[in-house]
């Protein structure tokens, strides 16, 4: 029976990898941080599993990744941990540096200083945030590295600091992952912040929501497509780096009139830029304005990306649309909702 320690394992993504772990047959680790609240509700489904255990540790405390490691005594690691928010790392740049990127780095001298390092298959979770603002129309494997945040800085580190170990021997590979979503997501993320908002304008708990560029483009696949790629990542001969993405992106005003229409509300958008507004069209009511705060003016407009690699080496391919992964969300919204 396979072994695997997953970081981050309370998040979206690593709550699905756990479940399909799991559905493998593996004995699955879960490292968590501390905390005097409940933070374990994305993996309700599996609490109860006697091949699913829980380990108390922080990617910022060497000393809690060496117990971890060794109690695990994982065959694979999936490193998953991170400060994801990109708006919120220029606030909190020095933390996002200290576990997305010096983080990266502890775990991997735990395995050094156990003497496991050659013996442990490791997957390194990194973003399409790591190409910045390149020219490039389509992203992949070898677009040039041009990190414009402290979030996307601290992963492209990352990324140089697994391949040089790659080097040396260690099976540690990089999946670059575009954004994906699911009904798991926090609402401090835009896709689930629009289909939050468009169930509680319906029920009247919400006046309007307020966003940014509408015009932004992304490339958003589910993450329960992500995580396959992760562990067929892991079961290949020898390691590598992989773009996960869907190739298609859809802009943010589309994603809004998607959601909306879902609970009945068809929008009408006016004006251009900041002056951009969003009306129910039945009743002329105000349901989307722009606030410039929500704007990231170095961010790349259209971001595409390239998963032909992934496809040829690793028989991967997205199996979920936009459309899916909205009506997913908005079906849990209208659940938490109407509670």
């Amino acid at each position: 029976m396979k072994r695997a320690l997953i970081t981050g394992v309370t998040g979206q993504d690593g709550s699905y990898l756990a479940e399909l772990l799991l559905e493998k047959g593996y004995e699955v680790f879960g490292l968590v941080r501390m905390s005097s609240v409940n933070n374990l509700s994305r993996l309700n489904n599996i609490l109860n599993n006697n091949k699913f255990h829980i380990l108390h540790g922080d990617m910022t405390d060497e000393a809690s990744l060496y117990r971890a490691v060794e109690e695990a005594c994982p065959d694979e690691i999936y490193n998953l941990a991170a400060q994801s928010h990109v708006g919120l790392s220029s606030n909190y740049s020095e933390y996002t540096t200290n576990v997305n990127a010096l983080g990266v780095l502890r775990l991997i001298n735990v395995l050094i200083n156990l003497k496991i390092s050659e013996k442990i298959k490791m997957y390194q979770a990194l973003t399409s945030d790591i190409f910045g603002n390149v020219e490039d129309d389509i992203l992949n494997e070898n677009t040039q590295i041009k990190p414009i945040n402290p979030y996307a800085c601290a992963k492209a580190y990352a990324f140089w600091l697994t391949r040089s170990y790659r080097e040396r021997g260690m099976f540690i590979s990089n999946g670059i992952a575009f954004a994906h979503e699911s009904e798991r997501r926090p609402e401090i993320f835009v896709t689930r912040k629009i289909t939050k908002a468009a169930v509680r304008i319906k029920l009247g708990k919400q006046e309007k929501l307020s966003l940014g560029n509408l015009s932004v483009r992304r490339d958003w696949g589910h993450a329960k497509d992500y995580v396959k790629g992760m562990w067929l990542t892991l079961q290949q001969d020898k390691p590598d780096d992989f773009v996960f993405a869907t190739g298609i992106t859809t802009s943010l005003r589309e994603l809004c009139a998607k959601a909306f229409k879902l609970v009945d509300i068809d929008l009408q958008f006016v004006g251009k830029d900041v002056e951009e507004k969003a009306f129910d069209k039945k009743t002329g009511k105000l349901i989307i304005d722009i606030d410039p705060r929500f704007s990231r003016k170095l961010e790349k407009l259209n971001p595409v990306g390239d998963f032909s690699k992934a496809k040829q080496i690793l028989g991967w391919q997205p199996s979920f649309t936009i459309d899916d992964i909205i009506k997913e969300m908005i079906a849990r919204d209208l659940l938490e909702e109407k509670i």
